[in-house]
């Protein structure tokens, strides 16, 4: 933003001392007029070597409202010339400056300082260089008209495309920061956050249509310790993915990463039956994993399910007490299996 309106403002007081020479105006108007043009670039270099843009750029404007604005309305014709569409145009470029008291007070003192200068000429005309006649002064206004509306244009269109670029950042950094809070960050699957949520809002109002199945990796620890944590993130990653395709989001099932190598499933079925078929195919599916940089390792999980609407459980985290619960009696009897209420 800050570039694009400095080389619009040195592009047209280029344009203007060029024009102003045309006209045969005296010297000390061309000379303020490109005076505008060599503010811009020591403001160009200030802001480079600074990096401060912000008050680089409210020190342009002001430069500009207090100081050339006025000196060139006295130059180059006044009210008979094209002067106080620039002027007007210089109090505009101040709405683009950052907020705070600073932009406030360098509007008010620019606008008194034009308006002074203003009346003034009009109480006293000898203060006045140059006086255009009519034909001077409607080519004056013409070309100043076309410059101060190519100035105007590019600026607000400048400042509509940065306006829609931040806003894009800030909806997708929005979309980004509410995509994490739900979601896990290695695997992509829900978190431990949004499954509390889900079994309190959803599932405990619909315990009957569904079963919640959790997967705990077997022997994990050594895969960690013998082929390091980068490949044990490759193998939890594989593995989610792998239960995730069994997921059906449109009957309202999720998966998620509950632990480091544990996993819930919560299954929308019909029955245990169909919801046991669900789970004991993930785990089949578990043993055919292999990885090419290490063929030799062979993945097994093991399990628990368990009917959301049993009897015995009387909240969320009793729920989830009692299948991993399930999944401990797995680990315990052999690994590698699944185990379900009526079989523990």
């Amino acid at each position: 933003m800050f570039w694009s309106i400095l080389v619009v403002v040195t592009v047209v007081a280029t344009c203007s001392a060029i024009f102003t020479i045309y006209e045969g105006l005296n010297f000390s108007a061309s000379l303020a007029s490109l005076g505008c043009a060599v503010l811009c670039f020591v403001i160009a270099f200030v802001a480079v070597k600074t990096t401060l843009y912000n008050q680089c750029y409210l020190v342009m404007c002001c430069a500009l409202s207090c100081f050339l604005m006025p000196m060139l309305f006295l130059f180059c014709g006044g009210i008979t010339s094209g002067m106080p569409l620039y002027c007007i145009t210089s109090l505009a470029l101040i709405a683009f400056a950052v907020r705070g008291r600073a932009k406030n007070i360098s509007f008010i003192v620019s606008l008194l300082i034009q308006a002074t200068i203003i009346y003034l000429s009009w109480k006293k005309p000898d203060m006045l260089y140059t006086t255009l006649d009519r034909d001077g002064a409607f080519l004056d206004i013409l070309v100043t008209h076309i410059l101060t509306g190519i100035t105007l244009f590019a600026v607000g269109s400048f400042s509509l495309m940065s306006y829609v670029q931040e806003r894009e950042k800030s909806e997708k950094l929005v979309a980004r920061l509410d995509y994490l809070s739900v979601r896990d960050s290695l695997t992509g699957l829900y978190n431990r956050r949004y499954l509390l949520k889900f079994l309190d809002e959803t599932v405990w109002k619909h315990r009957n249509d569904y079963f919640i199945a959790m997967f705990d990796m077997d022997n994990f620890k050594q895969i960690n310790s013998k082929y390091g944590h980068s490949f044990g993130d490759t193998v939890i990653c594989t593995v989610g993915k792998l239960i995730q395709k069994s997921e059906d989001e449109t009957s309202g099932e999720i998966v998620t990463r509950y632990g480091c190598e544990k996993f819930i499933y919560l299954i929308n079925a019909g029955s245990e039956v169909e919801a046991y078929a669900k789970v004991e195919s993930i785990r089949k599916a578990v043993r055919l994993i292999s990885f090419e940089e290490h063929p030799e390792l062979q993945l097994t999980i093991s399990g628990g399910l368990l009917p959301c609407s049993t009897k015995s459980v009387v909240d969320v985290n009793q729920l989830l007490f009692r299948v991993d619960e399930l999944v401990v009696s797995a680990k315990k009897q052999g690994k590698n299996q699944i185990r379900n209420m009526v079989e523990n």
